[in-house]
């Protein structure tokens, strides 16, 4: 393999060059925007660290912990304080911690006798066998009830998605849980089993080795900065791609205000909304294209400082996940001074509030002044708080997250067929195979070994 070009500078992106460069590949690196990194910001400002992306990643797999020790992160690397594993769910204007063990969901007030006998009936209700496409809201309603629906589900899907579980597909945004109906027979079940397991880990090799979930000290950005140190000479910012061709030469790439230039093969690792905005003349490229079509909602993230003392609620978590049902302002709220070291002066804390989603797209697009007061509404309810916030911060992704829908079985077809009908094409990022941070950095290491491993010249098949 001679020459990789890699659309899109996100965390996928930079990953796939970093690998392929590593294997003595010519990588160039096309970023439309001003910066890299994606969706990955990480603002030290007045004493404060805010995330204005991702929040945390799950505790690396051996492949992400090989990457970040070439990287020289280790050292930086830091796991979730073990005082945060509470979980709050909002009910009547309450925080209530989320039931993670038998004992308990006997005693909490979060779900009614009702939902927890669906709990602890789940293991008696039949697999599904149905061949159409579930819906996150019909699985759960149809093994446990519309309770656990609204109290769980609904807040959970809000809080990775920021999406709608009547039109999220079960077999694709959560594929674990599709999976432990079809080999458990139950989903209780296999939890209990997974937990165990996960205990003993934990009990053995201490939270970020057990999976637990981790940062850096200086934020997440850490990441995408060292890759792009890596790559300082191979990125073009301010670089959008016009064009994807391929030929019996190989693949044309053509950028705006640049001439355009021929690789062996094409990482395409921008976001799929972007793909209205090139032309694709390659076997299947007008099917590539219907991927512009799969739903973004807007996200606002606000980070807000406050004195300690001017937050009566302990902050002993997580953070908080607001059911739909309850109609409050914002999708969550995560205690990030809680998590981390760092992340606020002292004396001082910070919360990350996020707004919009499937749910409530218009707050999202609101000014900042008119955000920040219903946050403010919610968080003087919810968690005591009163004065002015001592810090702000706020990052409208217009296009956030990529929802995978009922219909998304269809373009996951679209995409695995484009990539066999062209051995030179990889598909790589949130949309493909997870929307997590750790699940787009594994989907640019494996674009990167399955281009690393075909011929020097590989364009469409039959080339």
């Amino acid at each position: 393999m001679g020459a990789v070009a890699i659309v899109g500078g996100g965390v996928a992106g930079l990953t796939a060059a970093y690998r392929l460069k590593q294997r003595g590949v010519r990588v160039v690196v096309y970023e439309a925007g001003e910066r890299v990194g994606g969706a990955v910001r990480s603002l030290r400002s007045e004493g404060y660290l805010a995330e204005l992306g991702p929040n945390s990643m799950a505790g690396p797999t051996p492949a992400l912990r090989a990457l970040l020790t070439e990287l020289g992160l280790d050292a930086s690397l830091v796991p979730v304080s073990p005082s945060a594993k509470k979980r709050y769910v909002v009910r009547k204007n309450r925080l209530l911690p989320l039931p993670l063990s038998p004992q308990a969901l006997l005693t909490t007030r979060l779900l009614s006798n009702g939902a927890k006998l669906a709990v602890f009936g789940e293991s008696l209700v039949e697999a599904g066998d149905s061949p159409v496409e579930e819906s996150i809201a019909t699985f759960v309603r149809r093994r446990f009830n519309q309770e656990i629906l609204d109290y769980v589900a609904n807040p959970f899907v809000a809080g990775i998605y920021a999406g709608d579980p009547e039109q999220l597909s079960v077999r694709h945004a959560l594929p674990r849980l599709y999976g432990l109906e079809r080999t458990h027979g139950s989903v209780i079940k296999a939890f209990g089993s997974m937990m165990r397991a996960r205990k003993r880990d934990a009990d053995a090799a201490g939270s970020a080795a057990a999976g637990g979930m981790v940062s850096f000290q200086h934020g997440l950005q850490e990441l995408t900065d060292a890759l792009a140190r890596e790559l300082h000479a191979e990125i073009r910012l301010r670089a959008p791609v016009t064009q994807l061709r391929s030929g019996p030469k190989g693949w044309t790439v053509g950028a705006a205000y640049q001439t355009a230039e021929l690789y062996d093969a094409v990482v395409y690792a921008a976001p799929a909304h972007c793909l209205d905005e090139i032309e694709l003349e390659f076997p299947a490229g007008d099917r590539i294209g219907t991927l512009a079509s799969i739903v973004h909602p807007p996200v606002g993230v606000l980070v807000l400082g406050f004195r300690r003392e001017d937050v009566s609620h302990p902050l002993d978590g997580f953070g908080f996940l607001v059911p739909e049902i309850e109609r409050r302002h914002v999708l969550g709220v995560i205690f990030s001074s809680s998590l981390f070291p760092g992340r606020a002066p002292d004396g001082h804390v910070t919360l990350t509030a996020f707004v919009g989603g499937a749910r409530n797209p218009d707050l999202a697009h609101a000014d900042q002044p008119t955000i920040t007061a219903r946050v403010m509404d919610d968080l003087r309810t919810l968690l005591g708080a009163k004065g002015e916030p001592t810090f702000r911060a706020f990052q409208l992704w217009a296009k956030a997250i990529p929802q995978y829908d009922l219909a998304y079985g269809r373009f996951k077809d679209i995409m695995d067929d484009a990539e066999r009908q062209n051995p030179g094409l990889a598909l790589a990022g949130s949309y493909r195979e997870g929307v997590s941070l750790g699940e787009a950095i594994a989907s640019g290491e494996e674009a990167a070994a399955r281009l690393a491993a075909l011929p020097a010249a590989a364009g469409p098949a039959g080339r």
